[in-house]
């Protein structure tokens, strides 16, 4: 995928003169995107909290210390997950290779016995990024993003520090320039 074309399965890099601190240098997983909106997950925004401590009602996550992190600005109180399984999940719809999206705990609960390394392959997501009819349209005429396709490889880096600039090293060299962007343009 060149960069400016986007749709489910891309990133969305925040450029840095992106005004809105809630996407100041994230990486957003587009997980849905049509004539009607788009639909997103910020994946690097850690919230500092784990599954156990979030979820501590739930027996199914008993076990789990899955990082928590702030999918975006839009119903903070809702719960979206993803895993990273090389085989289709029930009831999970895959947003780009590997990566498989899920709200239902019944599809959760059938899906962690045949997880791998469940701490490292599920993420827990509180709220979304989204985008009304021709609203992200907007904001790429505007270059408030920059896009590429998803990798698992990035969705579930170790540290979520690393990914921005991970995945604009990966645009290529032209791009690097925005590394050393400072958070504010009006410092530069």
């Amino acid at each position: 995928m060149e960069n400016g074309s986007y749709g489910k399965g891309s990133f969305l890099i925040a450029n840095p003169v992106l005004p809105d601190p809630n996407f100041s240098r994230t990486v957003v997983l587009l997980c849905n995107h049509n004539d009607e909106g788009s639909f997103g997950l910020v994946i690097n925004r850690n919230s500092g909290l784990k599954s156990s401590e979030v979820f501590a009602s739930s027996d199914l996550l008993a076990d789990c210390e899955c990082d928590v992190f702030i999918g975006g600005p839009v119903a903070p109180a809702q719960v979206f997950y993803l895993c990273r399984s090389p085989h289709p999940l029930p009831e999970m719809e895959e947003v780009c290779p590997g990566v498989h999206m899920g709200l239902s705990w019944d599809a959760l609960e059938a899906a962690l016995p045949d997880l791998e390394r469940p701490n490292e392959n599920l993420r827990f997501y509180m709220g979304y990024s989204g985008w009304g009819s021709g609203q992200l349209a907007d904001e790429m005429d505007q270059r408030s993003w920059l896009t590429c396709d998803a990798t698992d490889q990035f969705v579930f880096n170790v540290s979520e520090k690393q990914i921005w600039p991970g995945v604009v090293h990966s645009l290529g060299k032209e791009y690097e320039y925005l590394l050393q962007a400072p958070v504010d343009p009006r410092n530069n």
